[in-house]
């Protein structure tokens, strides 16, 4: 039973901990957006995220942009600041995989021979989630590497 208590005690700390940085990076982008529209809910400046679904649309982001990957199953978002070292193409390359951090389960990225090449459309399957739980999704290319003047 204690087990089964500390286990539990460890995933909720890892989701709250997993959730509140989810939330400061969004906060950080948001802060950093360019486009000045502002929420019609809350009157924040709002970042407009865009589906995408390649690897082509991937490597087109650029150092200052971010990209997402999010669950609808498990409600798990992943956002990441894009670098040089384009570590962020990886989520949209087919026969990568990786650990969800929510639900633990193996993503593979898979083809689905919409498109070629880097051109074809991904999907992310996941082990405890199904076929197509996940998206990713990310700022204009180039809008998070601009500065103000």
């Amino acid at each position: 039973m204690t087990k089964k208590t500390n286990l539990i005690s460890k995933l909720s700390i890892t989701t709250g901990l997993t959730l509140a940085i989810s939330m400061m990076v969004w906060w950080s982008v948001a802060a950093q957006a360019d486009d000045k529209k502002h929420d019609a809910h809350h009157g924040h400046d709002a970042v407009h995220m865009n589906h995408i679904k390649t690897q082509a649309e991937a490597e087109a982001l650029k150092p200052g942009d971010s990209i997402a990957m999010a669950c609808s199953m498990c409600k798990h978002v992943m956002v990441q600041h894009v670098t040089k070292d384009k570590s962020h193409v990886k989520m949209l390359t087919i026969g990568q995989k990786h650990k969800c951090a929510a639900c633990g389960g193996s993503v593979a990225v898979v083809g689905t021979g919409k498109g070629k090449g880097k051109n074809e459309e991904v999907n992310h399957v996941c082990s405890k989630c199904g076929d197509d739980a996940m998206f990713v999704c990310a700022t204009k290319p180039g809008s998070g590497a601009k500065h103000h003047h």
